[in-house]
């Protein structure tokens, strides 16, 4: 039995020792002086926020902030599609009254953010209201095709 074992397992270690070595992921991913991941350009989304609006809402029990704005890579750089992530920090006088995560598709390089929130008060003015975008990260999205094979019935 010792010697089947033997037979079996040196075929394994020959076919393990004569593998190809492929790099992983990681492998090839250079550090920078401080040890730190070393991004390429293409690694780099910078989005342009612009129309920001504010609107404060008090016809109802409560007074209600309607904020909206746009988000536009203006370079137009290689990824008209990514998903991205954000926070959005709500200050009033300058207090924060809440933060929320985001997160949504860039399409044709922009995307349009509609954010409804309740204020703490009535009488708050939207030139008392602060809209903060901090980022989070973002990742390409690719196309994604789906052929039709022979085997499947109309």
């Amino acid at each position: 039995m010792a010697n089947f074992k033997l037979i079996l397992c040196l075929p394994l270690v020959l076919i393990l020792g004569c593998r190809e070595q492929t790099p992983h992921f990681f492998s090839d991913i250079t550090l920078d002086e401080k040890n730190k991941f070393a991004y390429l350009e293409a690694h780099q989304l910078s989005l342009t926020l612009s129309k920001l609006t504010k609107e404060i809402d008090e016809s109802g029990f409560n007074p209600i902030l309607n904020t909206a704005f746009h988000l536009e890579d203006e370079q137009h750089g290689p990824w008209a599609q990514a998903w991205v992530a954000f926070n959005i920090s709500i200050l009033v006088a300058g207090k924060e009254i809440v933060a929320i995560k985001r997160a949504g598709v860039l399409q044709d390089h922009s995307m349009d953010i509609n954010v409804q929130q309740t204020l703490p008060k009535f009488g708050i003015k939207p030139s008392d209201v602060q809209i903060q975008i901090q980022p989070i990260a973002w990742m390409p999205s690719y196309p994604l095709n789906i052929l039709m094979g022979d085997q499947i019935a109309p």
